[in-house]
Formats: structure tokens, C-alpha cells, sequence
């Protein structure tokens, strides 16, 4: 297991991609209070860099108000908080207006990781040369997928993929959904926008990540993604003990 003393490497990139006209992603990276996310607003609908913007600017509060245990124990209610802003803002525009965005958060605590999510936001970890995805998009597409109505393949090419289930902002009260784990020597985690899981499979984003310098990852991470076209606003974080 990995203690928090030793150095952790980070990288982050986000860029608006080749098609949107403003990048609606927001990140937080800050390896001195152990927190790492990135955001994206919901294409489509009103403002969705505010949203985005709205969520990382709760979290930065939540990094500057509490360290360890007490910043892990803060986040569903820093989440809700973030929540109520959106909807009450939407609200205050007009009952039909919509203003969200998804969420995937990391907390590196003492021997610990704790990831929180809503929405399709991922976050990955390769360990011991094995890449695993430690999230569960919340999508129409994935709940057809884990009821067996659709396969992976599938999945792929359903309109249902990009549908999200959940999201931060778009209804009263949020779900989040958290998972936590041990941490070890040489874990490395990638968290990013679904503007990159659109260019790369898994499989791809797994042959980039391994390499040693996770500032050339990320490089190599847009530079491949804008030669195939980058449909949407892509970021990713990279977080390598």
C-alpha cells in the first residue's frame, strides 16, 4: 500500500476539441490536499460551462476547508451544494431549463482512493499492467448493457450511449455514486470527459497510458484526438503514485 508522503506525479489537459465552439469541461488537480476531477457541462443544454465551472469552483472550497478523512467525508454534501446552485439557477431562468453537468472525483487518503461520480465521467486505474475501469457511466446505454438487453458491442452504436441517466444540477437531490479501494506502489489513475472515450477505446487509452512521461500521455492524448477530429470538448487528469 502506498503512502501520501512520497511524491505524486500529476498531468492534466483539457482543450474544446475541433467541433464545439467553447470548451464547457472544468478540472481540478491539486496534489498537496490529494483531490483531482473533472467536470462537463451538458451539451445542449443552457450554460453548460457555468455548470461545469460551478461544481470544480465547490470542490476547490472543499480542498481549501478540509484536508484527509474530513475532505473525503465532505464531498457528497460539497456535490449537493454544487446541486442545489444548478437547479435553483436553472429554475430561475424557466421551469423547462436545464443546467448540468457530470462529475467524477478522486481522494487519495492516507492508504485509500475514493472516487465519486455522477454521470459518464470515467476514472481509471492501471495497476500492475492491468487497466480497469473503476467507474459505471450512468447512461441508457449501460443500463440496457447490465440488464442484457444489449451487448457491449452493441452499445456502441446506440443513440442510448450518450443519454445521461444522472447528472449534477438536473434534478433536486443528486446520485452519486462512490467506490473506494486500497492504493499500492505505482498505481496510475486517468480521469477524464467522455470527449475522450469517444476518440480512444479502452484498449487505446491503455497502450498510451503506460508510457513513463504522463505530460507526453496527455500530449499524445489530444494530439490523437485532434487529427481524428474531436467531436467534443475533451480533458483528462493523470495522477501517478
Amino acid at each position: 500500500m502506498q503512502n501520501l508522503n512520497v511524491g505524486i506525479a500529476t498531468s492534466s489537459m483539457t482543450h474544446t476539441g475541433c467541433v464545439r465552439e467553447k470548451n464547457e469541461d472544468a478540472l481540478i488537480a491539486l496534489p498537496k490536499s490529494g483531490i483531482w476531477a473533472v467536470a462537463d457541462g451538458m451539451g445542449g443544454h443552457d450554460a453548460g460551462d457555468y455548470a461545469s465551472r460551478c461544481v470544480i469552483s465547490h470542490l476547490y472550497q472543499a480542498a481549501a476547508n478540509y484536508q484527509g478523512q474530513a475532505l473525503v467525508d465532505a464531498i457528497p454534501s460539497v456535490i449537493q451544494a454544487a446541486n442545489t446552485e444548478l437547479y435553483r439557477y436553472a429554475n430561475s431562468i424557466s421551469s423547462e431549463s436545464v443546467i448540468g453537468s457530470t462529475v467524477v472525483v478522486l481522494v487519495l487518503e492516507n492508504d485509500r482512493y475514493h472516487c465519486f461520480w455522477s454521470g459518464d465521467s470515467r476514472c481509471y486505474l492501471l495497476r500492475d499492467d492491468t487497466f480497469t475501469l473503476i467507474t459505471r457511466d450512468h447512461t441508457e446505454a449501460e443500463e440496457l448493457l447490465a440488464e442484457g438487453i444489449l451487448s457491449l458491442e452493441e452499445i456502441k452504436n446506440t443513440p442510448a450511449a450518450n443519454t445521461l441517466t444522472q447528472a449534477i444540477g438536473v434534478d433536486e437531490s443528486p446520485y452519486v455514486d462512490y467506490v473506494c479501494d486500497y492504493i499500492y506502489e505505482e498505481d496510475r489513475f486517468l480521469l477524464c470527459t467522455d470527449g475522450l472515450t469517444k476518440v480512444y477505446s479502452d484498449e487505446q487509452l491503455a497502450l498510451r497510458v503506460d508510457a513513463n512521461n504522463i505530460d507526453k500521455i496527455n500530449q499524445s492524448f489530444l494530439t490523437g484526438a485532434l487529427d481524428a477530429g474531436a467531436p467534443d470538448n475533451l480533458s483528462s487528469i493523470i495522477v501517478s503514485l
